[in-house]
């Protein structure tokens, strides 16, 4: 045991068990969160301290003004996104204890730097860094508002801090496509009730999907205080308690909701007085403010730079990529998080819940939820969905006006495509509707919200609260919770019927729901694999892009192919690029690919089948199959080369190949090299290779393969039985950030052999697999 010494304000007891997983236990709250903050930092310290500069806007203080003038761009975005300035309200809101937590977490903090510092312990890319430095409370607090705005503000900074107004010389120039967030991460997420589990219990399946790198990753922990905390799961980076995981009464899992946390409202301007905007009938100005960064330069003193933002009523400008901020039309943005002092209590909250009926008691109290659905089990057998997620409310009117945009204004399409809603800043009636039972004005009230508690299962990939249940499809909630009665993608028609099949046997226990999560199956291939195969047969060549295709050899790839997108798998990449040759909409609707049309009454089996040849010319299905095969080859892969041979995960010095497939091959466990929800962090990744133009963007397809940054993170499948909760898992791309750590690739190569382990939750098994202890005073 090694004792920790400090002035004793703060204790806490860890124990690091297999791969890294830190037990903390401590007699107050103060005491959890110091060896939570501390044992969080030994692995991940200095990407949290490079996110503190970040919400204090000081990237370009010491990183210089950034690629595309990035850095310049967050720190105004961050300036006016007002972080810190709120994080002396979130501090006050919050009730003594998780003051203390918070507090406690600090400390423990501090207590790492201090120790990286003095012992030169700091990864190689930071080393001697002058932004590793101890921080306060408030410091932290501004990161925790940062992070209630994943879902919005955060992917809005770069293009907020980009809004000036036009000027003499007219409009600046629209943001860079690469300054506007990309889309949230996926998920998979199970809960089975006692009618489907062989034991009667609940059963919970959690498979979050999310960057293998930078500030959005898990860390896997388990929290004690005596008769008060007992809880088991997932953080993340920087963040006290634990956001998904089970106490010893109930588990849960969460996915990104597919829902609206913001809306972009289009401002028709004043012809010849741009900061002025229509409003019902008359016209309102916008208010500005002037703000004032750093910039550091090569050899120099760091240079001042001011610049002015605006905001309407609604909220901050933003310059949209390829739109700007024009003569006749801007957008400005209104946010449900970035009020939410709720956030901390909810999670933490939901750590202390011992059954279901407390766990939705925190959900209809607190309303803290910022951006994701919930799936929780008990071990009486009781499964409930919800979409808590803050979440605008509108009238009905808006509500319709906003679902014909979508049918007629190309801008509200394209913007949908990033998940971004847009209404019209010039209509009184498109504002947000004030309801008391909400946590703040303008947001839906927890009666409001898509939510079911069943016996059976429930079940969420990312699209809709619509299919949490196929038998009992939630209907009737207003769009901007995710728009009802439309095609799910791929992998969540693979969940539905997975998960169908599981509960229809009566007999889903941890084991099966593991096998099946990663069982890698295809269900594209199972659509249409047969008839592409015979297709291409009978085409024997062709001809594309002014080289001949021997698509018949493809095709026998295909014809033995196994279906899956496991290590072994011969096939698995062809497939992956001929669907690809088809665009994202193809996936969902008939036409393209698919012959028969989506059926929103039989939504899992529709779209299928493979749309018939044309009468002449080209056969595209044919074409596609061929370009997939010429990707290949422009990429250095042999079309029958096995996947664990061409995809892996570079964890420091060792390629670790990697099973798992991507979105357009419906397969339920993705691993990817492109994915959604961008790093903000300044980490550096592993090289990558030279990509292949066309493909690289869609796949990830480089020279040589794949090498994935994006997908399964934390795998969870426990069951809540009265001797308490038995679950199996482990951390994908494992507990540590630092390549030096021996906890940086051992997740990662448990993956890749299916080798999950326990989650210790009793303290016996806790003590047997102890591999590091430490009593930390501070």
């Amino acid at each position: 045991m090694t004792t920790v010494a400090g002035d004793s304000r703060y204790e806490a007891d860890i124990r690091w068990t297999t791969h890294g997983v830190a037990h903390v236990r401590a007699a107050d709250w103060g005491g959890v969160g110091f060896g939570q903050g501390y044992a969080c930092a030994r692995d991940h310290g200095p990407v949290i301290a490079d996110q503190i500069v970040k919400v204090r806007s000081e990237r370009s203080r010491f990183h210089g003004p950034g690629l595309l003038d990035g850095n310049v761009a967050s720190d105004f975005g961050y300036l006016a996104l007002r972080v810190v300035e709120h994080a002396p309200v979130l501090r006050a809101a919050q009730p003594p204890w998780i003051r203390d937590l918070v507090g406690g977490y600090v400390a423990g903090y501090n207590l790492w730097v201090d120790e990286a510092t003095a012992t030169g312990s700091l990864p190689a890319w930071c080393a001697g860094a002058p932004w590793i430095r101890r921080i306060d409370e408030l410091d932290l607090y501004a990161y925790l508002g940062d992070v209630a705005l994943m879902g919005s503000g955060r992917n809005l900074a770069g293009i907020i801090g980009r809004a000036e107004a036009p000027g003499p010389d007219g409009p600046v120039e629209p943001s860079p496509v690469s300054a506007l967030g990309g889309d949230p991460g996926a998920s998979n997420g199970w809960a089975f009730g006692g009618d489907a589990t062989a034991s009667g219990h609940g059963i919970v399946m959690a498979n979050p999907h999310f960057p293998w790198y930078g500030e959005a990753r898990f860390w896997e922990c388990h929290l004690t205080v005596p008769g008060e905390l007992d809880v088991y799961g997932v953080s993340l980076l920087g963040t006290p308690g634990v956001q998904m995981g089970f106490t010893e009464g109930v588990a849960w899992a969460h996915t990104f909701s597919n829902g609206h946390r913001f809306t972009m409202y289009r401002q028709a301007l004043v012809p010849g007085a741009p900061t002025r905007y229509r409003y019902g009938d008359g016209e309102r100005a916008m208010t500005s403010a002037t703000y004032a960064i750093e910039v550091a330069t090569d050899g120099g003193a760091p240079t001042t730079l001011e610049r002015t933002l605006w905001s309407t009523h609604h909220g901050p400008m933003v310059n949209l990529p390829l739109v700007g901020w024009g003569l006749e039309t801007g957008f400005s943005y209104r946010d449900a998080n970035v009020d939410n002092t709720a956030v901390l209590r909810q999670f933490l909250e939901m750590d202390l819940a011992r059954d279901l009926d407390e766990f939705q008691q925190v959900f209809a109290d607190v309303q803290g939820l910022p951006w994701v659905n919930t799936l929780a089990a008990d071990r009486t057998g009781r499964v409930w969905y919800v979409d808590g997620s803050a979440t605008p409310l509108i009238s009905a009117a808006a509500q319709q006006r906003y679902l014909d945009r979508l049918d007629t204004d190309l801008i509200a399409q394209l913007l949908l495509q990033n998940r971004v809603a847009m209404l019209d800043g010039s209509e009184p009636d498109d504002e947000w509707v004030d309801d008391p039972g909400a946590r703040s004005p303008g947001l839906v009230p927890f009666r409001l919200l898509p939510q079911q508690e069943r016996r059976d299962h429930v079940v969420n990939a990312n699209d809709s609260h619509w299919l949490s249940n196929v038998a009992a499809p939630l209907e009737g909630f207003s769009p901007l919770h995710g728009l009802e009665r439309r095609s799910c993608s791929l992998r969540t028609r693979q969940n539905l019927r997975t998960v169908e099949r599981l509960a229809a046997d009566h007999d889903a226990t941890v084991a099966r729901v593991v096998d099946a999560v990663l069982s890698n199956e295809s269900l594209s291939a199972e659509l249409i694999r047969d008839e592409v195969v015979a297709r291409a047969t009978k085409a024997g060549t062709t001809t594309v892009d002014g080289s001949e295709v021997d698509v018949a050899a493809a095709a026998e790839v295909l014809f033995a192919w196994d279906g899956r997108a496991d290590l072994a798998s011969v096939g698995a990449t062809l497939w992956r690029e001929f669907m690809v040759g088809f665009p994202d909409t193809a996936l969902r609707e008939a036409g393209a690919i698919f012959a028969v049309p989506f059926d929103a009454d039989d939504p899992v089996e529709t779209p299928c089948g493979l749309v018939p040849p044309p009468a002449s010319g080209p056969d595209p299905v044919v074409d596609a199959l061929a370009r997939a095969v010429l990707a290949l080859q422009a990429a250095g892969v042999a079309i029958d080369a096995p996947l664990g041979a061409v995809q892996w995960a570079a964890r420091g010095d060792v390629q670790v190949p990697v099973s798992g497939g991507g979105e357009g091959e419906g397969v339920l466990n993705v691993l990817a090299p492109v994915g959604a929800l961008p790093s903000s962090s300044l980490e550096p990744t592993p090289a990558q290779a030279a990509p292949v133009p066309g493909r690289t963007e869609r796949t990830g397809l480089r020279a040589g393969g794949y090498q994935v940054t994006y997908g399964s993170s934390f795998l969870m499948a426990v069951e809540m039985t009265y001797a308490g909760p038995i679950g199996v898992g482990l951390l994908a791309y494992g507990q540590a950030g630092d390549p030096a750590s021996p906890h940086h690739a051992d997740g990662t190569e448990a993956f890749a052999a299916k080798a999950v382990r326990p989650l210790l939750f009793h303290d016996a098994d806790i003590e047997a697999d102890t591999e590091e202890r430490r009593t930390l005073l501070g």
